[in-house]
């Protein structure tokens, strides 16, 4: 070994007076959901899409008393609804954006003719005849609403019952310029057959005063607006209620499978794998058709087996964690199992269990709404998101509006709950962290 010869002058203490102490930390302490909030929120399209998820919640919530459409209250004004069936979207002041009322006729020119020479007609034919088919038929751009009125003003004859007769003349003798009453009869068996100018009979009778219907009507003259955030309310309700209900159970049943182990997780997956083999169509059918279609009962047709994979996420997650240090340190302090589990072991697979949750909820209302579609739910005392599309469908080459709205409103949720699902995973998934900066 060479001896290396070292001056020793030349060395000098970097040091020499007082004790060195580690720097105090200049940054705030962050905790794990603070972190992971603080990752997410760099995730724009993530953050565009809970902004989504939270507007299409609250629209659910308010959207069905948003618009007055009393006519389908009750069954003396319900009989009204048929005469506005399939009216096209209008909303004032947005008639440049498609929200024009305007619709496309088809029909042989006898059928037009009468809009042309009749002055109360006017203004309700807005576009030029088309070409005549191979029929003999032609196509004309028309202002549905004031159609809908003239049809049913001049074209139709309404039995009035007593009631809505007199409150017609009543407002007629308090309003002698403004006139209901195309062509009067005398009463026979109780009704007044007589020609009225429709939407006005409606305003004064029923209170129908509002006529634009936003996203148009349907086939049985409801409000779609109404009806489609009605829909959206009982699918976000059965998707929240089966997801809640599947993860309390699933947690329960995988966190005692996989912290024991040995015989009694044996048992619990052979019933596991026993329950998995039965098939949902079975399950939903049978129940259905036992026990009704009601909201309650497709519920419990989503828990069945539902909780099944969020067993297993937990279980897994169990078997990982339950032999770290700290775990092992906790039992040896005298915790017991269930403090283990609840403080020691679970925080650990929240951040996993939250996005299994999230993304577990577009995939109840997808299923949900498949099934209405397909007719195997058909709710009794509730409005369907499937029904809806599946009426839509059968008219849509006449009534587009009737799939175009439901189609891109349960498009966008669930997207953006898929988005916000990758979003919450990489913000949990501690692996990532540092990697976006």
């Amino acid at each position: 070994m060479n001896n290396i010869n070292v001056d020793k002058s030349k060395f000098v203490f970097t040091q020499d007076k007082g004790v060195i102490y580690d720097e105090q930390l200049k940054t705030k302490a962050v905790g794990y959901y603070q972190d992971a909030w603080s990752r997410f929120k760099k995730n724009k399209a993530s953050l565009i899409a809970f902004i989504i998820l939270i507007i299409i919640i609250l629209m659910s919530v308010v959207g069905p008393h948003l618009r007055n459409y009393d006519l389908t209250s009750n069954s003396e004004s319900r009989k009204w609804t048929d005469r506005l069936k399939e009216m096209p979207p209008r909303i004032s002041g947005l008639e440049w954006f498609g929200f024009s009322g305007h619709k496309t006729l088809e029909g042989f020119p006898a059928r037009f003719s009468i809009l042309l020479t009749d002055p109360n007609a006017e203004g309700i034919i807005i576009g030029d005849f088309s070409q005549p088919n191979a029929a003999g038929m032609v196509k004309v751009k028309v202002d549905y609403y004031k159609y809908v009125d003239y049809i049913n003003s001049y074209e139709s004859v309404f039995s009035l019952s007593i009631k809505e007769y007199n409150l017609i003349k009543a407002y007629e003798n308090e309003n002698p310029g403004d006139k209901i009453i195309i062509t009067d009869a005398p009463e026979v068996n109780g009704t007044y057959k007589v020609q009225i100018h429709f939407f006005k009979f409606l305003e004064v009778v029923y209170g129908h005063s509002n006529q634009d219907f936003w996203f148009g009507s349907t086939i049985a003259g409801d409000d779609l607006f109404t009806l489609m955030w009605d829909g959206l309310s009982v699918s976000l309700i059965i998707a929240f209620m089966v997801a809640a209900i599947n993860i309390i159970v699933g947690i329960i049943v995988g966190s005692i499978s996989g912290y024991y182990g040995g015989t009694l997780d044996l048992v619990i997956e052979r019933i596991s794998e026993i329950l998995s083999g039965l098939p949902f169509m079975a399950i939903l059918t049978l129940l259905l058709l036992r026990y009704g279609n009601t909201t309650w009962i497709v519920i419990i047709a989503f828990t069945l087996t539902g909780w099944l994979g969020i067993s297993a996420l937990t279980r897994a997650q169990f078997y990982r964690y339950k032999n770290r240090e700290y775990v092992l340190a906790a039992r040896t302090l005298g915790a017991s199992d269930i403090r283990i589990m609840a403080k020691h072991i679970f925080p650990s697979t929240v951040g996993t269990l939250i996005t299994s949750l999230v993304l577990y909820i577009p995939g109840v209302i997808t299923s949900e709404s498949t099934f209405a579609y397909l007719g195997i739910i058909n709710y009794s005392n509730a409005q369907s998101f499937g029904a809806l599309l599946s009426d839509g469908q059968s008219r849509m080459m006449s009534a587009f509006h009737l799939v175009i709205f439901p189609s891109l409103v349960i498009s966008f949720m669930i997207l953006a709950f898929n988005l916000f699902g990758n979003g919450l995973r990489d913000a949990f998934n501690p692996s990532l962290r540092g990697v976006e900066e």
